[in-house]
């Protein structure tokens, strides 16, 4: 809010931002009005008269480039003849995508494979992009599982519920996923497209002939991994 003293104060992550001012007839000279920053114009300036009796209130709004910085920026918006200082709080935009968004594979037990992805960086800050990531994988009936055989089991012994549950789950765990890119710990920049090869080292854990899913996450992006084991069946505990 500014009123006839000190700047207009805006203030968000990048895209279209805000703010209201108290000043009257300000929406009458909305057609002849700029916003800058600096010696750049901002545009489109929209004004939108909120309250025409006293006091006057009319909101302000225009658009920033998503990749611009995080920081404080100065400038001034313009209303005909009407010259108003202003100060933009630019705050941090986080957005990363990757293409495609999943994987489906079928994989032995320990196998390596590699596989391309694009990154993104769709944001106004840097991604860090690390040289190794790990994320687990879980068998994808692995909760109805242990859910069923929970609670259907028959009451006796020392193991509650609780913990008959936690042993059944953990059955379902299909252990780490490592994934190694390629590359030192490195930076993608705001707009910065990233063709990257990444390499999945699965764990000896898979049971061959379950379905196993999870995620590989960077900068809070997640990359769907879903795995169909093959290879002989080993001895061990039926399914249900």
């Amino acid at each position: 809010m500014r009123s006839e003293r000190g700047p207009l104060r805006f203030r968000g992550a990048p895209n279209r931002l805000s703010a209201t001012l108290r000043w009257p007839g300000v929406a009458s000279q909305a057609n002849r009005g700029r916003a800058r920053l600096g010696t750049r114009e901002v545009h489109p300036l929209i004004v939108r008269d909120m309250r025409s009796a006293a006091p006057a209130v009319s909101i302000l709004s225009f658009r920033l480039p998503r990749t611009t910085r995080p920081g404080m920026y100065q400038g001034s918006i313009e209303l005909g003849e009407l010259q108003i200082p202003m100060v933009v709080d630019v705050e941090p935009r986080l957005r990363l995508r990757i293409l495609p968004r999943n994987l489906v594979v079928q994989v032995r037990p320990g196998a390596r494979i590699t596989t391309e992805v694009t990154l993104f960086n769709l944001g106004n800050v840097d991604v860090r992009l690390e040289p190794e990531y790990t994320f687990c994988v879980f068998d994808n009936r692995g909760l109805d599982v242990a859910l069923f055989r929970c609670l259907t089991a028959e009451d006796g012994g020392e193991k509650r519920r609780v913990d008959r549950f936690a042993d059944e789950l953990a059955e379902s765990h299909g252990g780490l996923v490592r994934v190694t890119t390629g590359e030192k710990s490195t930076r993608i920049a705001p707009a910065e497209v990233r063709e990257l090869e990444i390499e999945l080292h699965f764990s000896r854990r898979l049971r061959p002939g379950n379905t196993y899913c999870g995620a590989w996450t960077v900068s809070q992006t997640s990359f769907a991994v879903e795995v169909e084991t093959i290879g002989e069946k080993r001895a061990g505990r039926r399914r249900g």
